[in-house]
């Protein structure tokens, strides 16, 4: 076990230096009804081997914030207000946008949620697999191809030979979605974001796929990012977590912590409203799910204070003031935004959703 130090990006430091890192990002989009601060302040790190998980409700700001890391922001209305996104050292937002991607493509990937939509319609899985190869490393079209068989094989599609002449429409929803993470694989990045990767895809699927990117990363050793709102796939796979509302890191922390107990209000109400097929020892077996009250605040238009308050059963006073409460050290490699983080510390441990070992789900 490695020690452990303060990390202002987000949980723990150990000795291994991290590959990518976002420090205090701001991502601002002009709309008609006036400018939307969509990411605030949002730092996290990733190292080689790990998994970080990023949490949160539509419109939280995960998706934009990984957009932003990639360069793929379109500028206006988005734009970067300030924060950095270092590649072992190097901050990419201080390149000139072409750049930028290129150096995404040769060291971070990612894989986009709707796969369908991702793909281009009209040519074959296999033409748009070998045209960043042939783009990027310059190899023939004969041995892209064949690489780009070797890549459906990784990713386990059937027939891998056969399969790279057909077009998307003819693949199964979870088959596209091999399909990407083959071609986020192309350039061998050492850093992969993952944007929702199970989406629409039904349980069994989403189980393979979560396998599949588990395995591949173990192999490669790559940092994975998972950007998702499925509470079971990030308890099965990832080693930290950073939880976002309203365009903010409001928790983050190592994943059995934060889901045994949250040191966030807000990671607390997600944990109960998880569906649960049998009711906890105590526990009225008719009782309804629970909720989280309200809904996310407007972005253009955020509460005083801390943006949860209106939905926080534990806010008082102090919480509805400006400047809300900052991310700040509130145990050994945890960190949360909220005055009373001690407190719900304190709370008995939740049993809804304390997940296995990340080591154990890979086989570790």
């Amino acid at each position: 076990m490695s020690t452990v130090t303060d990390d202002p990006t987000g949980g723990d430091r150990s000795s291994t230096e991290p590959l990518l890192e976002v420090e205090d990002l701001v991502v601002e989009f002009a709309t008609s009804d006036g400018v939307v601060r969509a990411v605030d302040g949002l730092s996290w790190s990733v190292s080689a081997g790990e998994t970080l998980a990023v949490v949160g409700e539509s419109g939280s700001g995960k998706s934009v914030s990984s957009l932003a890391v990639m360069g793929l922001l379109q500028t206006p209305p988005a734009r970067i207000v300030r924060g950095s996104v270092r590649f072992r050292g190097t901050d990419l937002l201080s390149l000139p946008r072409a750049e930028h991607r290129r150096y995404c493509g040769d060291h971070v990937a990612m894989v986009f949620q709707d796969a369908l939509a991702a793909l281009n319609p009209v040519y074959t899985v296999g033409f748009q697999l070998t045209e960043a190869l042939v783009a990027r490393t310059g190899t023939s079209r004969r041995e892209a191809r064949r690489r780009a068989v070797e890549l459906l094989d990784l990713v386990r599609v059937p027939n891998a030979a056969q399969r790279v002449r057909d077009y998307p429409h003819q693949f199964s929803g979870g088959m596209r979605q091999r399909v990407m993470i083959a071609m986020a694989l192309a350039l061998d990045p050492q850093v992969l974001i993952a944007d929702e990767p199970t989406t629409a895809l039904d349980v069994t699927v989403q189980a393979q796929i979560m396998t599949l990117l588990a395995e591949i990363q173990a192999e490669r050793q790559m940092a994975l990012v998972l950007i998702t709102h499925d509470l079971g796939v990030v308890a099965s796979v990832a080693d930290r977590v950073t939880v976002m509302y309203a365009g903010r890191a409001v928790e983050q922390a190592p994943v059995l912590d934060a889901f045994t107990r949250p040191a966030h209000p807000y990671t607390a109400a997600l944990l109960r409203s998880v569906p649960r097929l049998e009711a906890l020892p105590g526990e009225d077996e008719d009782a309804e799910l629970a909720v989280i009250p309200g809904r996310p605040p407007e972005l253009v238009a955020l509460p005083p204070g801390c943006s949860f308050h209106p939905r926080c059963q534990r806010s008082v006073a102090g919480c509805r003031v400006d400047p809300g409460p900052a991310l700040r050290l509130v145990a050994p490699g945890r960190r949360a935004a909220c005055h009373l983080a001690e407190e719900q510390l304190a709370d008995p441990p939740v049993p809804v959703a304390a997940p296995a070992p990340a080591e154990e789900v890979r086989g570790g």
